[in-house]
Formats: structure tokens, sequence, C-alpha cells
């Protein structure tokens, strides 16, 4: 309107500014849709040829003569271009380019600025094809990464359920055949057979589920009754344990508990099988948001250095389980001083 003068006719250039107005307001709320349609984009290719086409009633004189694009109608067209490459897959894109400058160059005669819109169409296609290029890559490069953690996740899943069928078959199987090959339960003992029978029944619930050995559960569970459970459990071949409890009210998440209590069962079992003595103490005490578990013996003792390596009481049922749920055990004993087992977990 500033530069309004002949042959810009007023109800041509009021009709088209007012119907560029009302298009560049619908065209802004469709392309705040979710997914814009293409035909958007075609809609406004034809706006900006139409108005290209009609420049000659639309800017003055002097315009039309210029060779760079200083016109508003220019303006529009650069502004249709840019959207083109932008919006829409090659080579429509580029095509959409052409149009505009063709009718650009119809509408208001062969001029720099017609050229100059085929220019900025090439120079804008590159651009996106460069950034889809890039945009691929990187798509690619982050599929691959997931896929990496996906399959690292999966190995270490399946490892740790190797590991607790391993520290189960420990507690169970293995522990039997132990005791078996030291004597401590002889061939025509009664509770062979009924050990057996709750090895086999262990076995057989690894076969029917040998991927769920690990029970994985964010609910909570109580500490101090997974605790009393252990120590009321029946220890067959094993004689009994005189345990003092000192465990406070406590729940903690189930995962947790569930190691807490199987490796406070594994040290019971061997204060029961080697400490040569009749009593054990359970302590538990709170640490800050975590807890530490106790057994304690002051039994015959042993050197934890001394044992050897294809021992794996100690170093997998209790020290694995810890460490496979964020904590740590540690055992401190020695010849005739008795036995201290602390496990330790903090979230």
């Amino acid at each position: 309107m500033v530069g309004f003068a002949p042959p810009a006719h007023s109800v041509w250039v009021a009709v088209a500014v007012v119907g560029l107005l009302l298009w560049s307001g619908l065209f802004t709320a469709l392309t705040l849709r979710p997914e814009p349609s293409a035909w958007l984009y075609a809609g406004d290719i034809a706006v900006v040829v139409v108005l290209c086409l009609a420049q000659g009633n639309l800017v003055p004189a002097e315009v039309l003569e210029a060779s760079a694009g200083s016109g508003w109608i220019d303006m529009v067209a650069g502004t249709g271009v840019f959207i083109a490459q932008f919006m829409l897959r090659q080579p429509l894109a580029m095509a959409a380019a052409i149009a505009i400058a063709a009718a650009h160059a119809v509408g208001g005669g062969i001029r720099e600025a017609s050229v100059v819109l085929v220019l900025q169409g090439m120079l804008a296609a590159a651009v996106m094809i460069l950034l889809r290029h890039g945009a691929r890559s990187a798509d690619l490069a982050l599929s691959e990464e997931a896929s990496a953690r996906a399959s690292t996740r999966a190995r270490s899943a399946a490892r740790t359920d190797e590991l607790d069928q391993q520290r189960l078959l420990h507690d169970t199987v293995l522990a039997t055949l132990t005791m078996v090959g030291t004597g401590s339960i002889t061939r025509d003992s009664a509770a062979l057979p009924e050990r057996a029978a709750a090895d086999l029944a262990v076995i057989e619930d690894l076969r029917a589920h040998p991927h769920t050995a690990r029970a994985v559960a964010q609910d909570a569970a109580r500490l101090d009754v997974a605790l009393r459970t252990v120590v009321l459990t029946h220890r067959v071949g094993l004689p009994p344990l005189d345990v003092e409890f000192d465990v406070p009210p406590l729940t903690l998440p189930h995962e947790v508990v569930e190691a807490l209590s199987q490796g406070t069962a594994e040290a019971l079992a061997n204060v029961a099988q080697h400490a040569n003595t009749g009593a054990a103490r359970i302590t538990v005490r709170r640490l800050g948001e975590g807890v530490t578990v106790e057994v304690c013996d002051s039994g015959g003792g042993f050197d934890p250095s001394a044992v050897p390596s294809h021992r794996r009481g100690l170093r997998e049922s209790v020290y694995g389980r810890m460490s496979a749920v964020g904590g740590s055990a540690r055992a401190a004993s020695s010849p005739g001083a008795g036995t201290r087992v602390v496990l330790r977990w903090e979230p």
C-alpha cells in the first residue's frame, strides 16, 4: 500500500492483500496440526502462482521494471519457493519452484528476480537434502545404539538368570552332594531321601520355568517376615540352630528382600554345617534408606583367604546375590574366633 502506483489497481490490490492474509491465517492453523496434508502445500503454491501471474495489476511499473525482486509479490514468491522445498519431497519441490518462477516471469516479465527464485529453490533443496541425509544417518545410528543396548540387556538378563540358577543349584543339589561326599549325610541316612526330594523339586521348577528363576518384582516386601521364614525353615540333613533374632519390621523392594533372605539362609547353612556350634544371631539395622543384615556365630571360624576357588557358597550365594541387586557383602572370620557375615544394601 505504501508503494501503490499505476498500473496497480486498488480493487485488485485490496482483494489480493485480504485474500493473502486470510490464506496465511488458514495455512498457519492447518500447519500446526499433527500431520498437515500435502494438499495444503499444493494450495499454497497455487496461491503464490496466481499472485505472480496477476502482479501486473498488483505492483507499480517501477517495480515491474526493476531487475532486483523488491516488490511484495517478489517476497511472497520467495517465501512460496522456500515453503515448497521445506515441506515437499523432491522432485516435486523443485518443480514447484520452477512453476513459481515461470509464473513470475509471465506475470511481470523476465527479470533477474525470476532467475533468483530458481536459484533460491536450488539452494533450499540442497539444504533440505543435507538435513534429511543427516537425519537418516542419525536415525540409523540411534537405531543401532538402541539395538546394541537391547542386546546387552538381553545378555545381561540371561547371565543373571544363569547365575541365579547356579546359586539355587548350589544351595540345594550341590550342598547335598557335598554333605554326602564329606560324610555329613550317610547313604543310609533318613534325611538323604528328604533332601533329594526337595532338590529334585527345585530342578523340576527350573525345567518348567527356565527363564524365570529370578523373581522380578517391583512391589515392596517385609524383610523381617522373610528372615523369620528363613529361621523357621527346617534345614534337612543339618543340625538345628538356636537363632537369636533381632530384626525390626522393615519393608524393602521385593528383589532386595529376596537377595537378603537367600544370602542369610546360605550363611545360616554354613554355620550349621561348618561352624561346630548350635547357635547363631541375626541382627538387622537400618542404614539411612538402606539396611545391614549381620549373621554371627561363635563357632570355629575359618580363614577366608584359604577357601578354595571352586567353593562357591559365600562367593555366589551371598556375595553374588547382593551384587546383583546393587548391594554388597563381606565375611569376617578367623580360626577359633567365629564368623560375622554382613550383608548391606542402600538405594
